[in-house]
């Protein structure tokens, strides 16, 4: 049986910047590459994410490359996700990790992604503070929306995807994502 490691913020601050996307789970580095697909759908998201919390000053929207350090020490990071203004201190990113969850994490599933291994990262994301949770299906072209680990919804593509308590106000048809 191999040793678990734990990893400083600073020595994966270090990984190499070599577009895979990096994350630190029960004392393992985790690698997962993304395809084209996935990235075009994350941009699309931030993009309108990114103008409705701006011109709404309701908080930060941060790509896939940023971190969040749990309680459990495992670094997560969502292909998408925002954080509240009055979460950050002095209502500006820090230079490193997030010591928190983020308000909202988007999560797009790759054809790589282990399913337990998502419903961990939903998990998490809920036990340290987080208040919504999308998990985008480029596959079969839905989104499943979660309130909390027992309440969730499955939308369609007509289906208008909305920010609730979390970002109040924000919506977009699924269908756009993959457009």
């Amino acid at each position: 049986m191999s040793a678990k490691v734990l990893l400083s913020d600073e020595e994966l601050m270090r990984l190499p910047k070599d577009g895979y996307k990096y994350e630190y789970m029960e004392g393992e580095l985790k690698v997962s590459p993304t395809g084209m697909l996935h990235e075009s759908i994350g941009v699309e998201l931030i993009l309108k994410l990114r103008a409705f919390t701006k011109k709404h000053q309701l908080g930060r929207v941060y790509s896939s490359s940023v971190g969040y350090r749990m309680e459990s020490g495992n670094v997560l990071s969502p292909d998408v996700s925002f954080v509240k203004k009055s979460r950050l201190p002095g209502g500006k990113s820090p230079a490193g990790f997030g010591h928190f969850a983020p308000d909202l994490a988007v999560e797009i599933l790759s054809p790589s992604d282990n399913l337990q291994e998502v419903e961990d990262k939903i998990t998490e994301y809920f036990e340290n503070g987080s208040g919504l949770v999308w998990l985008i299906n480029p596959k079969k072209r839905i989104a499943t929306v979660y309130h909390s680990l027992r309440h969730y919804q499955i939308l369609q593509e007509n289906d208008e995807l909305r920010g609730g308590e979390v970002v109040p106000g924000f919506s977009c048809k699924v269908k756009d994502l993959f457009e």
